[in-house]
């Protein structure tokens, strides 16, 4: 079995926040966090993110790529989509495994910030919504996740390589309140390897440029 292995890096630009479990004094949605207490962005929503921009990507290049999350507009296993042989479906494993987001730099002290909810039909402050989310500092930060997976040849290695690249081109933000500013992306750096070997960023670009429709 060939082994994929793939270090991203994402380059924030303003602060996030990902909905935790875990209730917070002060804040009506408080962040995720590991367990020592620091935030991060679940490994569910790195691979949410990644799906979504795939998604994007493939289209755009003019291939078919289902429509989730729902599991109807999924495809199955006999005819999968290459954002379902990638990042799988209820029908189809996932050929890679994601690790959560941790930030890369010193831990600072999160941020509790208040909103007012707006009616989407109105295009106005709902009356007496006033809530309180919690938040990275408002600062530049860099988040590292870890994506790995197996596979029987190194071609689909390669293969599930370039889309993950492809979706990491797209850039756009991450994490919640994303309309209200947060979670936006600068850049991703990726570096993969199969079994050790390099795979540089070219090469992927070359693989998913070659699936243009």
């Amino acid at each position: 079995m060939m082994h994929l292995r793939i270090e991203l890096r994402f380059h924030l630009a303003t602060a996030l926040h990902v909905t935790g479990n875990t209730p917070r004094p002060g804040a009506d949605k408080a962040m995720a966090l590991d367990h020592d207490g620091r935030p991060v962005v679940p490994a569910t929503s790195v691979k949410g993110f990644l799906r979504e921009r795939a998604e994007m990507g493939l289209r755009a290049l003019g291939l078919r790529a289902c429509l989730g999350p729902g599991p109807d507009g999924l495809c199955g296993p006999a005819d999968a989509c290459l954002v379902c042989r990638t990042f799988g479906s209820p029908r189809l494993d996932a050929a890679l495994r994601f690790s959560d987001a941790t930030c890369q730099g010193p831990d600072g002290p999160t941020v509790i910030r208040s909103g007012v909810a707006i009616s989407r039909h109105r295009r106005a402050a709902h009356p007496q919504r006033l809530f309180f989310l919690e938040t990275t500092p408002a600062q530049a930060s860099v988040w590292s996740a870890l994506i790995e997976g197996h596979f029987g040849d190194a071609q689909s290695a390669r293969q599930a390589a370039a889309v993950v690249d492809l979706a990491c081109r797209w850039g756009g933000a991450i994490g919640g309140s994303k309309t209200r500013g947060l979670g936006w992306i600068e850049s991703i750096e990726l570096t993969a390897a199969v079994d050790g070997q390099t795979l540089p960023r070219e090469e992927l670009a070359a693989i998913w440029r070659g699936w243009k429709g």
